[in-house]
């Protein structure tokens, strides 16, 4: 009964919300849809991109239309609340002009007057424009439909198809009133395509200069005008850019794609069944733009200025330097010439290539030594004359950051800080610092009811390098990747109720980037001492004697790796991400791992480096091990507005220990759970395998898959949003055979059980995006879960009587910033 009750109310809030507006009018019918219909070559979703016009947000796709409804809400005064506006307005506006007269523009008084009246100003108009504060916080202003907007978008998608090589189409449209909603209309863009002619010959080439005949032949295998295939309005664009690329990279500086002309010769297709394309350089129809645009350029000469000038200096000193043709002016900061030579592609008696002089400003970009850099060309004197102008960043830069986690209301907050020295000596080199400090909320490992703040204390240090220390042969060959060589050192301390770790490390990485896409990271030395005390409380012995008795009675050696370790070894990474930039909402996101531990162990006698070990006593810990791990997210939007995304993750990861040793250090193992893993699942809580425990899982093979379906839910306040999410996690960890399994059944890895033992967790998540960051709330709950019986792991809705007599299934509240994936 209290179902039926329940599932009648929702019906009649849907139908209450989305039927009547309190108090509102509404001036024309609603817009509740648009859609494509009898499209089979081109996709609905570039057609739905034409149409300006966008239907009110709907729920779940429900008729439901909460933001007009909260709009008409608290437009009920709003006429009313404009006029006052206005009036206003008006008055600032006058009482402005009454203050300000007489004055002059640029005094200071009247600048401060006019700042102060053009922010009141602002508010006000943005008022009268967008409505109240709850108009624009909560709701979303009506979307009509208008007959004469529906034409224009016929003709849109008219234009769109002629554009797109499509002969004898057609476009029309439908507006049906809708039963259930009214005063709204349901549209329908009824398109035809029509047929299509794929082009039979694109190298036809009338050009007046030789030169640049010559030049065009001989690339005119790479036009992205391709026979077979069919006109579309951006590659023909794309082809004419082309063109424009070539040239300037054959110092035809004063070149440009006004000069290019490509004709389509569609006069005959019923013959021919096919269109040609004619490209003509200059353009046949008007004089070129400048005279000298078939004139090629060699570099004449090349000035570098560094313009470290500042009030606060009144006599810069200025340090002529003449290096490799190229003449350096450093304003009051040194810059090694010799470096700076290396990343300017722009050499006198050289033809002028942007191609070169787009390079030129990456590789500087990519020094981090300023804040930008401008290369300007002069052409006054017959001659090509290029002029690089870099502002040099501040030498010292301080940034701090704060912020908390959240586990069972139990805070843990955070603080960051990090400073960088620049430049240092005039080597264009840096040095980074960094100094973390605070405490994370986590269950205990023998007492997971008794939740503590574990203090997490760092500092690291790096010196980093602009280029690769290596032979130069390789150094060479990465120079056009911003490289960077980074040596570090640093020391972090984890204080647990059961333990302290303390890690003192050394490391060595190349960095470079081949693409703003794609980043490598490749460490030749990783050296990592770690030490672990317990002190003196009932948790800590407690977890030691557990530690003990597993390798006491069933020969499981996870104690070992609580021992005073020496943890050497070398990795490279390389990622790959469409958004290098932020968060990606369309694409993909790909990153490879592959680390070998203790590498030079295997060419010591008994895997052991004796002065190492005669330094920290014999009975330090050594590793050899190898880790792979792939990390793969792809991001979907499902419509052209990008209001509403799938998204999904695939982790894996095999880490294998061989040698004396069948252990793996402890910070290399996988581990599942928490926030941004398996969210109905403590942190690192879960497995290994069907395996049940109430401390961190380690596991040394990983398999673990998200899903995301993220939908803006309503804007407040500005660009703020509160977006919603549904989720699925799935996954688990596992054991090599023989590699800490004794004693622990179901850790290991077998393949006839394996898909037996995936725990999954789905939920709920509402993200507060305020632009610069995101907060995020998840509620997740256990569907499946292996550690019971593997008759009785489906636990979601499933009555307590048919579960073990103490297990329960809460809903778990997550709590972070930032997206999970």
């Amino acid at each position: 009964m209290k179902k039926i009750v329940l599932h009648i109310s929702i019906i009649f809030l849907i139908v209450y919300f989305s039927s009547c507006s309190p108090k509102g009018t509404l001036s024309e019918p609603l817009l509740y849809s648009q859609n494509i219909k009898g499209n089979k070559v081109v996709s609905a979703e570039k057609l739905e991109a034409l149409l300006p016009q966008r239907p009110n947000k709907r729920i779940l796709r429900t008729p439901l239309t909460l933001g007009l409804y909260f709009h008409q809400l608290f437009a009920q005064n709003y006429p009313a609340q404009k006029a006052k506006w206005q009036n206003d307005l008006t008055k600032l506006n006058e009482e402005f002009e009454q203050a300000t007269k007489g004055m002059e523009n640029s005094s200071s008084i009247y600048t401060e007057l006019s700042k102060k009246k053009e922010k009141k100003a602002q508010k006000l108009t943005r008022k009268i424009n967008e409505g109240n504060w709850g108009m624009r916080t909560f709701g979303e202003a009506p979307s009509y439909f208008y007959p004469e907007d529906a034409q224009k978008n016929v003709e849109k998608i008219k234009t769109y198809l002629k554009n797109h090589g499509f002969f004898k189409y057609s476009v029309s449209y439908k507006a049906d009133s809708l039963f259930f909603k009214k005063r709204s209309i349901a549209v329908t863009y009824l398109v035809n395509e029509g047929t299509f002619y794929p082009f039979n010959r694109t190298d036809s080439l009338v050009v007046k200069d030789k030169a640049i005949y010559q030049i065009l032949k001989k690339a005119q295998n790479e036009s992205l005008l391709q026979v077979g295939k069919r006109l579309e309005v951006e590659n023909y664009n794309a082809e004419k850019n082309r063109i424009e690329q070539i040239l300037k990279n054959n110092g035809y500086y004063h070149f440009s794609k006004e000069n290019i002309s490509i004709r389509i010769n569609d006069l005959d297709t019923a013959t021919t069944k096919g269109i040609d394309a004619i490209t003509f350089v200059p353009h046949p129809d008007r004089l070129p733009s400048n005279p000298n645009y078939n004139k090629s350029y060699l570099i004449n000469k090349v000035t570098f200025i560094s313009d470290g000038s500042s009030p606060s200096i009144p006599a810069p000193k200025i340090d002529t330097v003449d290096f490799h043709n190229i003449r350096y002016l450093l304003v009051n900061k040194k810059f090694s010439a010799k470096l700076l030579d290396s990343k300017i592609d722009i050499q006198p008696n050289e033809p002028y290539s942007q191609q070169k002089v787009l390079s030129t400003q990456k590789k500087l970009y990519g020094l981090d030594q300023f804040q930008f850099t401008r290369i300007n060309f002069d052409t006054t004197k017959g001659v090509l004359d290029a002029t690089i102008y870099a502002r040099p960043l501040d030498k010292y830069q301080f940034t701090a950051e704060t912020g908390g986690s959240l586990y069972k209301l139990v805070l843990g907050p955070f603080f960051n800080t990090s400073f960088k020295l620049r430049n240092l000596r005039g080597s264009a080199s840096s040095l980074e610092s960094n100094f973390r400090f605070g405490f994370e909320a986590q269950a205990g490992f023998i007492r997971p009811d008794l939740v503590s703040r574990n203090l997490e204390l760092g500092f690291n240090t790096s010196l980093i390098i602009p280029k690769i220390l290596a032979p130069n042969i390789i150094a060479q060959k990465l120079n056009d990747f911003t490289p960077q060589t980074r040596l570090g050192a640093g020391v972090e301390l984890v204080g647990r109720q059961e333990y302290n770790r303390l890690n003192f490390k050394i490391n060595q990485t190349y960095l470079w980037r081949p693409s703003p896409n794609k980043y490598w990271q490749v460490s030749l030395i990783d050296l990592n001492l770690l030490s672990t005390t317990y002190p003196n409380n009932q948790q800590a012995r407690d977890f030691k004697n557990f530690l003990d008795s597993l390798q006491k009675y069933t020969g499981n050696n996870l104690v070992r790796s609580f021992n005073k370790s020496f943890v050497s070894s070398i990795s490279a990474s390389y990622t790959y991400t469409d958004n290098p930039y932020g968060q990606i909402t369309k694409g993909n996101y790909l990153r490879l791992l592959l680390e070998s531990g203790g590498t030079t162990l295997n060419f010591f006698p008994n895997g052991k480096i004796g002065f190492v070990s005669s330094i920290f006593s014999d009975s330090l810990q050594f590793y050899r091990f190898l880790k792979i791990n792939a990390d793969y997210r792809r991001y979907l939007s499902l419509n052209s507005i990008g209001n509403s995304i799938f998204v999904y993750k695939i982790n894996t990861g095999l880490a294998y220990a061989y040698g004396n040793e069948k252990s793996l250090p402890y910070e290399k193992n996988f581990f599942v759970g928490g926030p941004n893993s398996l969210r109905a699942w403590k942190p690192r809580a879960l497995g290994p395998g069907s395996a049940k425990g109430n401390f961190d899982q380690p596991g040394s093979i990983l398999l673990e898959t998200s899903a995301e379906y993220r939908f803006k839910i309503f804007k407040f306040y500005g660009d703020y949003n509160i977006n919603g999410a549904f989720f699925v996690d799935a996954g688990n960890v596992w054991r090599f055979k023989g590699q800490n399994t004794e004693g622990v059944e179901g850790s290991d890895f077998q393949f006839n059980r394996f898909y037996k033992e995936i725990a999954v967790g789905t939920g709920f998540g509402v993200r507060v995006d305020l632009s610069f960051f995101v907060l995020r709330l998840d509620w997740a709950v256990k569907v499946i879960d292996p550690s019971l019986a593997e008759n009785n792991r489906w636990v979601l809705f499933k009555p307590s009587s048919k579960l073990p007599s103490n297990y329960q299934n809460p809903l778990v509240l997550n709590f972070g910033i930032g997206y999970p994936f």
